[in-house]
């Protein structure tokens, strides 16, 4: 499989669906592809979706490469926009959000609910292929653990900037994550309550879990894998 040409095929496909950064996206697909070829068991969850690009992309790289789609995409937003900041979230994340007229604001990241269905039905995917809860994270996600805890996730996209929503989602549904699974943090540079919240997390947890950068840089964003049942390997 030519995965260059597989990740730029979808990427060309949902860009006005997404602010992710083409190498944040690449590895979102290239973890899907490969918990699929490796029959790694679980869903695929992202948590702050924005208008389902990356959710869409790791839809769509599965049919391309597998002629279906194998692991469904659980698609968490509020659709309602980012939370207030708070001031453990840093002057920056201040800052942006008060400046409304910013070409980068979005409306507060807000995305209509019923677009990103319509975008999810003209690409032609199932309720059951793109499953796309609304509501914010305190109140979805205890409301789907036990669906989740049964169905396991094998990759975890977590895009929700704050420390509030992005230490929910780890206290949630980290544990949900199968061991060699993928934790991917698409804020963790970009935020200082984004940092602090998957530091904390590890810290009260005592997870010795690396923290890796996305990309060449230290600007794109960073992942984890879950590794709870041996020691981890220092050369991977």
């Amino acid at each position: 499989m030519d995965l260059e040409a597989l990740t730029r095929r979808v990427a060309d496909e949902v860009r006005p669906y997404t602010m992710a950064h083409p190498d944040s996206l690449a590895l979102t697909v290239a973890i899907v592809i490969d918990a699929v070829e490796r029959d790694v068991e679980g869903d695929v969850v992202e948590c702050g979706t924005w208008l389902g690009g990356v959710s869409f992309a790791s839809l769509l790289a599965q049919r391309y490469a597998f002629g279906r789609v194998v692991k469904p995409v659980w698609m968490f937003d509020s659709f309602a926009g980012l939370p207030a900041a708070e001031p453990r979230d840093g002057l920056a994340a201040a800052a942006w959000q008060s400046d409304t007229a910013s070409p980068t604001y979005y409306d507060n990241c807000t995305a209509p609910l019923e677009k990103v269905k319509a975008i999810a039905a003209e690409f032609g995917f199932s309720e059951s292929e793109a499953v796309i809860v609304p509501g914010w994270f305190d109140q979805t996600l205890p409301a789907f653990g036990d669906k989740l805890a049964e169905r396991k996730i094998s990759a975890l996209r977590i895009d929700c900037d704050w420390y509030a929503p992005v230490r929910c989602v780890l206290d949630q549904l980290a544990g949900f994550v199968v061991d060699e699974g993928r934790i991917i943090i698409d804020d963790y540079f970009a935020w200082d309550g984004c940092a602090r919240a998957v530091h904390d997390y590890l810290s009260d947890n005592d997870l010795p879990w690396r923290i890796r950068s996305i990309g060449r840089g230290d600007d794109v964003g960073a992942w984890m894998i879950k590794r709870t049942h041996r020691a981890q390997d220092q050369s991977s």
